[in-house]
């Protein structure tokens, strides 16, 4: 089985530095619980900081994810830039205590860097020497500069329109029998993370959403791509020949760094599929998305997909179970 590396944080630095790796964007005026558990990190939970008369409510939120998570401590996160956190901190701190919950530090940070509200430790910067922060940098991991940021970039490009051409003209042949072995015939282009794979036309783009507008192809892409949910060996008849069509899973070879690289080659892909993706049709490959996001621990990058999927088509029904999924915290099954 394949396996990624572990991440050793030697510090506080190194912890500061790490988060927005988790996170996938760096964080402005919210607070972040770590969750512990067996000395490795659980869960990463997010919230904007809200005006004080409504930190409350916030914290309750915050705290309703950390106890799905059940851990045994928590460092407590807050990032400040135009509103005040050390109230939100220490509220956060009273609270996680009160349930059981030990807190193993609080930091503060700001533009000038952070300090430990409980050790005094303190750095005019948020960069670490860590060589495990380097080696992510190199594997293509990189934090986006905001939240708001990360959900941009599944926004429509200029691209969108072209596909929208190209689904309207397959749409128009609607009755062809072939065309969905066509359309499934698309999605091994969009997977392919070998060095040198070209970027996915926008014919290749429209095939690849159609034919996950069928919901089998759809939830035996999923299957393929999130082992531990569905083995498609298991399905019968063109379907199942088509998804086994794929190419292996990225994890099926790789291990350690290479890992990381190839998964997050992956995931570029597929966010390139859904920014070249309509409105009228974006459903479909963005819950792909968000389900893979999540099956790999990447909470944010699903939400802001379940978020595009659900303005676009507010009904859809598997973006509607994983927007309840992200809210309860539960983890993928492995």
């Amino acid at each position: 089985m394949s396996t990624a590396p572990t991440i050793r944080m030697r510090n506080t630095a190194d912890l500061v530095a790490l988060l927005p790796h988790l996170l996938g964007y760096h964080p402005s005026n919210a607070l972040v619980l770590v969750c512990l558990r067996e000395g490795r990190i659980c869960l990463t939970a997010h919230q904007p900081l809200p005006p004080t008369r409504e930190i409350h409510p916030a914290l309750c939120d915050l705290l309703a994810g950390m106890a799905k998570a059940d851990p045994e401590g928590v460092i407590i996160v807050g990032y400040e830039v135009a509103r005040a956190a050390a109230t939100a901190i220490n509220l956060a701190a009273k609270a996680c205590s009160e349930v059981g919950v030990r807190v193993h530090d609080r930091i503060l940070v700001t533009s000038e860097g952070w300090q430990s509200l409980d050790t005094g430790e303190a750095s005019t910067t948020a960069g670490s020497t860590s060589a495990a922060i380097a080696e992510l940098v190199a594997a293509g991991v990189a934090p986006l500069a905001s939240r708001e940021a990360l959900a941009a970039v599944l926004e429509p490009t200029g691209d969108a329109a072209k596909v929208a051409r190209h689904i309207a003209r397959y749409t128009a042949r609607r009755d062809d029998e072939d065309l969905l072995e066509l359309f499934c015939s698309a999605w091994p282009v969009v997977l392919d993370v070998r060095d040198g794979a070209g970027q996915v036309a926008s014919k290749i783009a429209a095939r690849a959403v159609l034919a996950v507008h069928d919901v089998t192809v759809r939830d035996l892409l999923v299957a393929r791509l999130t082992p531990g949910t569905i083995d498609p060996d298991d399905v019968p008849g063109t379907m199942g020949g088509a998804i086994r069509s794929l190419p292996s899973p990225a994890w099926a070879n790789d291990t350690g760094w290479d890992l990381v690289r190839t998964q997050s080659r992956l995931q570029d892909r597929l966010v390139r599929l859904c920014a070249m993706t309509p409105d009228s049709h974006a459903a479909p490959p963005l819950t792909v998305l968000a389900t893979w996001a999540w099956w790999r621990g990447d909470g944010a990058l699903s939400r802001v997909a379940v978020d595009r999927a659900l303005r676009c088509q507010p009904d859809y029904r598997l973006a509607l179970l994983l927007e309840k999924m992200l809210d309860l915290a539960i983890p993928p099954r492995r």
